[in-house]
């Protein structure tokens, strides 16, 4: 088995081929799609429930979300080129794994704030979580209209 990812351009044909332009097509709206529908019912939560830190409970959101973005798309990069048997990228692997052990371990609020209890951290997480799901975002984006032109 290959441990060399092929470049984004010799994998997006064999993907197109394998899976259809369409199928990739959805699953590309689910990974644009999803974080706002998550970031519209958490902001309905802080109006209809929490009352109480409100700037911390967003920081969280914003911090665990983007590393649940990156995670999931690493997984999404790492498994469609080993089931389509183009190679098996490790190191996507153990990017998405890392992200995604970052998104468990801070998902309790409790851990958030013992890691980010002042406003300069609440700041540097929101930034931090904000960029990750802004890059994900982004190269989902990107790959779609790949996906798109072809």
């Amino acid at each position: 088995m290959k441990t060399l990812f092929p470049r984004m351009p010799d994998l997006i044909p064999a993907m197109v081929e394998q899976l259809g332009s369409r199928q990739i097509r959805r699953m590309c709206d689910i990974f644009l799609v999803f974080p706002a529908v998550v970031m519209m019912v958490v902001c309905g939560f802080y109006l209809a429930l929490w009352r109480v830190d409100p700037f911390v409970r967003f920081a969280h959101m914003v911090w665990v979300l983007g590393f649940w973005m990156l995670g999931s798309m690493g997984m999404f990069g790492c498994i469609i080129p080993a089931r389509l048997k183009l190679g098996f990228p490790i190191l996507i692997l153990i990017f998405s794994s890392i992200t995604l052990f970052l998104a468990i371990d801070f998902t309790p609020l409790s851990r958030f704030t013992a890691l980010f209890s002042n406003p300069p951290g609440l700041f540097v997480s929101s930034a931090i979580g904000f960029l990750n799901g802004l890059v994900s975002w982004l190269i989902v984006r990107r790959f779609r209209k790949e996906i798109s032109g072809r």
